[in-house]
């Protein structure tokens, strides 16, 4: 297809958010992203139309990997990634800004141009990386927050403005799972700090940091050394409190 973002129309079950025709990596390189991915809010697609104006001007080209995830999607990506199958970190549920139509994942080391200069068109156009580094885990991801949401994320955390850029366009799923889950983990993260006498920040996310403190604990403890708060380990973590 043409190296362009088209807008469709309005997506029928999102608040805001319109369907879109772009360069996608899957089949042949170039054919259309899948209907289900390629959806963002109204601004964020006009604002990639003007990013790939300016991409093709200086004679690049810009295929996107990922766009907009269901829930089930992106609970899926979290646990590859609690359990090694991925490297990259993947939030869970209701804690990532694809589910709210305002991410995308590009090709970045096909452009035409370097990344770094398609970095500065997509930062132009007011579309956020999320890491410094042009070539490491998550360079790829780019996200558009606009003003109010940077404000948003300086207040409150990045999980809470993802969570409420999806409730704004009215995407409620998984939102109930995702609360239980949130308040489990913040339990973990509590224990651990009382146990190990760690400094987890009691965050409800279940990142890289809390994962290690979970490995630490399963080798205290003759433990699988997994990463992963199972059944097994978070029964001894009770009977342990119980002691305490």
């Amino acid at each position: 297809m043409e190296m362009r973002c088209e807008i469709l129309g309005a997506d029928e079950r999102l608040q805001g958010v319109v369907k879109v025709r772009v360069p996608g990596i899957y089949g042949r390189k170039g054919d259309p992203l899948p209907r289900r991915m390629a959806k963002l809010v109204e601004p964020a697609a006009v604002a990639l139309q003007r990013v790939y104006q300016d991409i093709v001007r200086e004679g690049g080209h810009l295929y996107i990997s990922d766009m907009f995830r269901s829930a089930s999607q992106q609970q899926k990506a979290h646990e590859d990634w609690k359990l090694g199958r991925k490297s990259a970190f993947s939030p869970p549920s209701c804690s990532s800004v694809h589910e709210a139509a305002r991410a995308i994942d590009i090709d970045a080391f096909d452009t035409g141009i370097g990344h770094r200069r398609v970095r500065e068109l997509l930062n132009r156009h007011g579309w956020t990386h999320i890491v410094e580094t042009l070539t490491g885990p998550e360079c790829w991801h780019y996200e558009f927050r606009e003003e109010r949401w940077e404000e948003y994320r300086a207040q409150h955390g990045y999980a809470a403005m993802a969570r409420a850029m999806k409730e704004e366009i009215g995407n409620r799923a998984g939102l109930t799972r995702a609360q239980r889950q949130e308040e489990e983990i913040r339990w973990l993260q509590a224990s651990l700090n009382k146990l190990l006498r760690t400094r987890l920040v009691v965050d409800g996310i279940y990142g890289e940091k809390t994962k290690e403190a979970v490995r630490k604990f399963q080798r205290r403890h003759g433990l699988q050394v997994d990463g992963i708060a199972g059944p097994i380990t978070k029964g001894k973590i009770r009977e342990l409190l119980a002691e305490v």
